[in-house]
């Protein structure tokens, strides 16, 4: 008969805490990326297109 599982330790408890923790911050970086990358792709893509079409027109 096996016996059950021994209980976390402080350890295990910290382990999961910590990486837990790490999990929110990297979910909170994720979100923060989005968010900047979707404010600053209209603005790119306005400097991109007259630059594109000046290239072209200084080429052609």
């Amino acid at each position: 008969m096996r016996g059950k599982p021994p209980a976390p330790g402080p350890d295990r408890s910290v382990a999961r805490s910590t990486a837990r923790s790490a999990v929110a911050v990297s979910v909170a970086a994720l979100i923060t990326a989005a968010a900047l990358f979707g404010a600053l792709a209209p603005k790119a893509a306005a400097v991109e297109g007259p630059l594109i079409n000046n290239i072209s027109i200084a080429l052609g």
